[in-house]
């Protein structure tokens, strides 16, 4: 039989057997299913039996309905979906496993040295968070006369202090 398990805090341990063609869910008491949360609108979502599996239904609420992330309308629910109602969280078990896509035929194969390449695709753009580092060239020809300059009025002053303080402390030492 097709349940939700509640998976935060709030609800932890406590499960929802599916059962019946249509099951609401919401805030208010008479909803079948009752989710006594502010995140969770009063009318919030409906479950419709479809096969051995529901699916579900966002009812216009005001924090939305996702399934595994993704904001959602209307979408069937598979086995170890986590279904959001505003803020809460609920896994959808079910006994039914859906079948899986088959494998490809021999045939649908895809020999891969036919898809090698030379280098980059053409419209290649980097991925990296951290930007490209640029050479310098005439353009930053200034920075290095202007740190040049920059050395030689440091060192400057450090002659004009050394010249007042230690030239005539000389004549004291001998």
């Amino acid at each position: 039989m097709p349940r939700l398990v509640a998976q935060s805090p709030e609800f932890a341990g406590k499960s929802f057997d599916l059962t019946g063609p249509e099951i609401t869910v919401g805030r208010v008491d008479d909803n079948q299913i009752q989710v006594e949360h502010a995140s969770v609108s009063g009318h919030h979502a409906v479950l419709k039996l479809d096969g051995q599996d529901y699916s579900i239904k966002d009812l216009d609420s005001t924090n939305g309905t996702r399934i595994n992330g993704e904001r959602i309308s209307e979408q069937k629910l598979r086995r170890n979906d986590v279904l959001r109602l505003g803020n809460i969280e609920l896994l959808y078990d079910s006994e039914h496993q859906p079948p899986g896509q088959p494998m490809p035929t021999l045939s649908e194969r895809v020999n891969l040295g036919e898809c090698a390449s030379q280098g980059r695709p053409l419209h290649f753009a980097n991925a990296s968070p951290i930007g490209k580092k640029i050479r310098a060239g005439k353009s930053k020809l200034w920075v290095s006369v202007v740190g040049v300059i920059a050395l030689l009025a440091v060192a400057a002053i450090g002659y004009f202090v050394w010249a007042v303080f230690m030239i005539p402390n000389a004549d004291n030492l001998g």
